[in-house]
């Protein structure tokens, strides 16, 4: 008698073991709905212009204002080609309000001439990028930085 108990009692214990386990990796897990890394990397240190590439996941306004060749002064003749930028990129969250994700992101970048004259250069800047479907395929549409 007391060994069915017991029998019984030890299946509770390993059925309570895996639900507890099961909650406890779901919870864990990061809300993770885009993966917008690369391309907001690639549109901040490009010395290249919007791209049908890019135009295929970042709209040309939000490339504009972040890209480093297109707001550091790189153009000013006291400054000498080719650059060197150093850029740190952190994705911070994602949250999901009904089919609109945004990402948030930290960003960190120094950019220097060939004589190692620095051009600009901003550091820990809170990001928010605003993400939605376009004929099924994510695209980044907007993005604030607070000042």
């Amino acid at each position: 008698m007391i060994n069915i108990i017991i029998k019984k009692d030890k299946k509770i214990y390993l059925i309570l073991c895996v639900i507890c386990i099961i909650i406890l990796t779901d919870c864990g897990k990061d809300n993770k709905y885009v993966d917008i890394y690369s391309v907001v990397q690639k549109a901040f240190t490009t010395d290249k212009e919007y791209s049908n590439e890019l135009s295929k996941h970042i709209s040309e306004k939000v490339f504009n204002h972040i890209n480093v060749y297109k707001v550091y002064a790189v153009n000013d003749k006291k400054y000498k080609k080719p650059f060197k930028v150093d850029f740190k990129l952190k994705e911070n969250s994602q949250s999901k309000i009904a089919n609109i994700v945004y990402v948030k992101m930290t960003y960190s970048l120094n950019i220097k001439d060939s004589e190692n004259k620095e051009v600009g250069g901003s550091w820990n800047i809170p990001i928010k990028f605003t993400v939605k479907k376009v004929n099924g395929v994510w695209y980044i549409t907007d993005k604030y930085e607070e000042p």
